[in-house]
């Protein structure tokens, strides 16, 4: 008997509780207890994070450079000597003929980068370094007609009328530090700006001269170490949680280079100077980033 009467005060309480949390069950969720249910959310794979690595080929349309080849030639003094009929050392001055190259061109060619950067999230500011090589550049001008020496000639003898025409090449290697402000999503993708400062590193070939009987050899080439600088505009589109495809045009300005002296004669010769070495490129590229999105630092641009 007490067992009977135990088990039921028990089943009393347990009717009584449910009585009693039911109504406020269904008043915390909204509705009945039908109402309430939802099912448990899926657990995704997290966002991709902030940082990046990233590669880009593209085409450089050169501007042409500015160049300067020093020439000066001989005339005659004037006075013979000794009369004996020809120029010597000592019968002819030197004259300044100009140091403009004149219709100075370079090459269009390719160009290759890689590189790493981060974003900042939905502030919509990244930043990365990236390092570039473009492909060998044949440069060519009319520098001012050398007419080589009057010594031993003739008095009288007329200066030659010679063109020659001057030949290097060179190729360049950047090292770019650059700062993009992304503007966020629009159909699609997303636009940016930028601008990056750096330094360019340029390998100038051989120069050498046509079509001038005076100018035969070969002056060496040389290495220089110059600043650069660019400004940026371009699109990103979204192809993956990770992988982002960038086009972007850049102009990017690398200084200058310079050739050496000696020839390969050994006779010390002036230098070509090229200044203002600069190109529009146009660039597609791939940004595949990598680690995980955190609260701080979320990528959050392209979401």
């Amino acid at each position: 008997m007490t067992n009977v009467w135990k088990s039921g005060i028990a089943s009393a309480a347990v009717a009584f509780a449910a009585a009693l949390a039911t109504p406020a069950l269904a008043a915390d969720l909204g509705g009945s207890l039908k109402d309430s249910y939802a099912p448990l959310p899926r657990v995704s794979a997290p966002a991709a994070g902030p940082c990046y690595f990233r590669a880009d080929v593209g085409g450089s349309i050169s501007r042409n450079p500015s160049a300067d080849w020093p020439v000066y030639n001989e005339s005659w003094s004037g006075d013979d000597w000794n009369s004996d009929g020809y120029i010597d050392y000592d019968e002819v001055n030197y004259n300044y003929a100009g140091s403009e190259v004149q219709e100075v061109s370079m090459d269009n060619t390719w160009l290759a980068e890689i590189g790493a950067g981060c974003g900042s999230g939905s502030r919509g500011l990244r930043a990365d370094a990236t390092f570039g090589f473009r492909g060998k550049q044949d440069v060519w001008g009319i520098p001012p007609i050398y007419q080589g020496t009057l010594v031993g000639q003739p008095i009288g003898t007329p200066p030659p009328d010679v063109d020659d025409p001057i030949h290097t090449s060179i190729k360049s290697y950047t090292l770019m530090f650059n700062a993009y402000y992304d503007f966020g999503k629009h159909w699609g993708v997303v636009p940016y700006v930028g601008a990056g400062v750096g330094a360019a590193y340029h390998m100038v070939d051989e120069v050498y001269f046509t079509q001038n009987p005076y100018l035969t050899n070969r002056i060496e080439g040389n290495k220089d170490l110059a600043f650069a600088w660019s400004v940026m505009a371009g699109f990103g589109y979204q192809i993956s949680d990770r992988a982002i495809l960038d086009f972007g045009y850049r102009y990017i300005d690398m200084g200058s280079a310079s050739s050496g002296r000696v020839d390969n004669a050994g006779y010390v010769n002036p230098r070509l100077e090229l200044d203002d070495i600069a190109a529009h490129e146009f660039k597609v590229g791939l940004r595949y980033h990598f680690g995980e999105s955190s609260s701080c630092c979320e990528y959050a641009a392209l979401k």
